[in-house]
């Protein structure tokens, strides 16, 4: 049963980075549009990260992927130093957020997210990440209280 109640968590956190990943950067992009002069209602703040949440999936399996990887190395970490179990899944979110974006900085020449192409808004990326592996801690299945 514990490995369902992961799954579920992990799809869960998954989408908490996910979510807030993309708000971030629809809010960073809205935001440098809006430093140019265009004008940004709240209508058209909530609209664009709403369509943006719905349609950039593709980096929802970003995030997903990056968490399968990023929650596993942290559970053979936490395994051997357990006094970092409290903070293993929440690091490794924000880790796997970076690593999944400067790899694609490697591989594609730029980050596809637009939002993260500045060092604020790549921390933002990386915080949502965090914020997911903290949901994942929250959400596990634990053994006792200790792990």
């Amino acid at each position: 049963m514990r490995f369902f109640g992961n799954m579920f968590a992990w799809l869960i956190a998954g989408g908490i980075g996910y979510v807030l990943a993309s708000s971030f950067s629809t809010q960073f992009v809205l935001q440098d549009l809006a430093a140019l002069g265009a004008p940004i209602t709240v209508e058209q703040r909530v609209s664009s990260t709403w369509s943006d949440i719905l349609g950039a999936w593709q980096y929802f399996v970003v995030v997903l992927a990056a968490f399968a990887v990023g929650f596993f190395i942290a559970s053979l970490v936490k395994a051997y130093i357990p006094f970092l179990a409290r903070v293993a899944y929440p690091v490794a979110g924000a880790a796997a957020i970076a690593a999944a974006l400067s790899l694609m900085k490697i591989n594609f020449g730029i980050i596809p997210v637009i939002g993260a192409q500045t060092d604020l808004g790549f921390l933002f990326q990386v915080f949502a990440g965090g914020l997911g592996g903290l949901a994942f801690e929250a959400l596990r299945p634990k053994k006792d209280a200790s792990s």
